[in-house]
């Protein structure tokens, strides 16, 4: 019987809709680093699925801890779109409710997630909306490109505003770097800050990270 990988019960979210190409429009760009920064939150919810009924007693403290960071990042990021990207991209497209949907749809696992005891009721609807959002973006094609140039700089700004010793071990280990054959650079970060990560970021919680799905 073969392993089970971590792409599984909750797939990935592929990037092929969009063009390979990174000289074309800045929403190109930003829908497939949208992409990948969405597809780290199911990869986690699987690592998370397949290890829970595995965990020993002595490693239990620290994969509650690998949990919260997950809940804490999936607060943080859903809570930065709604104060800033969605109302930006809305004032971008002069569309109100335009994304109205996605909006909905982080009621639709808000209390599964905030009741994360039981994590797996809440994960079909949030890897639904992950899925989703996506999809919101390429309906913006014709809008004004540096205006959602800027509104996307505004998102990046308020995520990396979280704690850099729970939340980036966590995205760094679970952004699978050979995803489609390794052809994205996600997260595009210089070398001396992956060091500075796996170094020293992630020391306070390193019992944690071992549960991540993927290694930096």
């Amino acid at each position: 019987m073969l392993a089970p990988w971590a792409d599984q019960p909750y797939t990935l979210i592929s990037t092929l809709p969009f063009s390979k190409d990174v000289r074309t429009s800045s929403l190109d760009i930003y829908s497939r680093i949208s992409t990948n920064e969405h597809k780290t939150n199911p990869s986690c919810l699987t690592s998370i699925h397949l290890q829970a009924p595995h965990i020993p007693p002595p490693a239990a403290a620290d994969f509650v801890t690998y949990c919260k960071c997950w809940a804490e990042s999936m607060h943080h990021h859903q809570d930065a779109e709604e104060a800033l990207f969605f109302p930006d991209i809305e004032a971008v497209a002069g569309v109100e409710g335009l994304v109205a949907r996605n909006v909905e749809q982080h009621r639709a696992f808000a209390a599964g997630l905030e009741q994360f005891e039981a994590y797996w009721d809440c994960g079909a609807p949030l890897v639904g909306h992950l899925w989703d959002e996506i999809e919101t973006l390429p309906a913006l094609e014709g809008y004004d490109s540096a205006r959602l140039r800027e509104a996307y700089r505004r998102l990046e700004k308020a995520l990396m505003a979280t704690d850099n010793q729970r939340i980036e071990p966590l995205v760094f280990g679970t952004a699978d770097r050979t995803f489609e054959g390794g052809m994205h650079d996600f997260p595009s970060v210089p070398f001396s800050l992956r060091y500075v990560i796996h170094y020293v970021l992630r020391r306070r919680h390193r019992g944690a990270w071992r549960f991540n799905p993927s290694t930096m």
